[in-house]
């Protein structure tokens, strides 16, 4: 039973998995292995039970992956900060105002 889930597997792996148009989100997410290849590892070393229910757990968290690589996808990209229009300490007694990339004399302004 062991030897026919791992040939399964292998054959997922090497007839289905390169056309299905997209990689196992966890793999890009963590860069470990992927689903496929962790269960095939977890059913050949613990058996077909364990292997099973560790691959069931993976599957879990390659699913929260997706979604995390979905919403960061999704989200527009961040829109520039408005220019800032208080003074700059230092040079603000010749009419100076702060810019996005100010001075090294404002240490607390970010660069």
């Amino acid at each position: 039973m062991k030897l026919l889930a791992i040939a399964a597997i292998d054959g997922y792996q090497r007839f289905i998995s390169p056309y299905k148009g997209f990689g196992c989100a966890h793999r890009v997410q963590t860069g470990r292995a992927s689903c496929s290849q962790f269960a095939k590892r977890a059913i050949a070393r613990l058996g077909m039970v364990t292997g099973l229910l560790l691959t069931m757990r993976r599957f879990e968290a390659c699913a929260e992956s997706a979604r995390i690589l979905s919403s960061t996808q999704a989200q527009p990209a961040a829109t520039p900060p408005e220019a800032p229009t208080e003074a700059c300490p230092v040079w603000s007694r010749w009419g100076a105002k702060k810019l996005s990339v100010c001075c090294a004399c404002c240490a607390y302004w970010p660069s």
